[in-house]
């Protein structure tokens, strides 16, 4: 027993004695000098592991480093991508657009990030790129209809209405419809923005064909009326 209490020295001591005294032990560690020491030691060193970090981070990052976008309207796939290289940027075709005559033919049209917007060494520049031709539409169905339906069919379908000319014929509708020098059928398939020149029928023939008619008739009548009054005197000794 003696043995047990020369080796435990806090044996014989009470439980709340033995939790008091080490308690006092941890404190005294706490605020001793090597305690200290190193507990300095470790916020230093977590400062200059942050801080690095930090610099890491902004460094591949590209942090505070930034770059105008250029404007790139109007100008071809090679010319954008030598432009945007020198600026450390990289170009992305994302669609096409249908044919506009207001850019150079397979121009640059539409792009994102706009001109002027910040952005950061290597941000993908996205563009859309003018078509070279208008696309092919189907010719919609303005043979039989009047002439305000066949205009206002054809503006809608982006087609511009040409030359407009009438023919004989006792209806005003459109009786043909041309594209240089084809003649069109509903449903066939042209470049949209063509001109389409229209022949009409002037809704005149059977008005006119009544008039011959009508005239004929009166001639006969007088005539027949004619022949009866010569009888008349032939008969009375006239």
């Amino acid at each position: 027993m003696e043995n047990i209490k020369s080796a435990f020295p806090h044996f014989s001591l009470t439980l709340h004695q033995y939790f008091q005294t080490i308690f006092m032990d941890f404190f005294k560690f706490l605020v001793s000098k090597t305690f200290l020491k190193n507990l300095v030691a470790a916020i230093i060193l977590l400062v200059l592991i942050i801080f690095g970090l930090k610099i890491y981070l902004d460094s591949y990052t590209h942090h505070n480093d930034y770059h105008l976008v250029p404007d790139l309207t109007n100008k071809s796939f090679e010319e954008a991508k030598k432009i945007l290289g020198d600026r450390q940027m990289q170009i992305v075709i994302i669609d096409t657009v249908d044919y506009n005559p207001k850019y150079k033919k397979y121009a640059i049209v539409e792009q994102n990030p706009r001109k002027d917007d910040k952005v950061k060494v290597g941000r993908k520049i996205y563009v859309k790129i003018n078509n070279n031709a208008y696309a092919k539409i189907s010719f919609p169905k303005v043979i039989g209809k009047s002439r305000r339906q066949a205009l206002s069919l054809l503006k809608a379908s982006g087609l511009r209405v040409g030359k407009i000319t009438t023919q004989p014929y006792f209806a005003e509708i459109v009786l043909k419809a041309i594209h240089q020098k084809d003649t069109l059928k509903n449903g066939a398939k042209i470049p949209k923005n063509s001109v389409i020149n229209l022949i009409i029928g002037d809704g005149k023939r059977a008005v006119d064909e009544d008039n011959q008619q009508n005239n004929t008739e009166s001639s006969d009548t007088q005539k027949t009326d004619a022949d009866i009054q010569k009888t008349l005197d032939d008969v009375l000794g006239k």
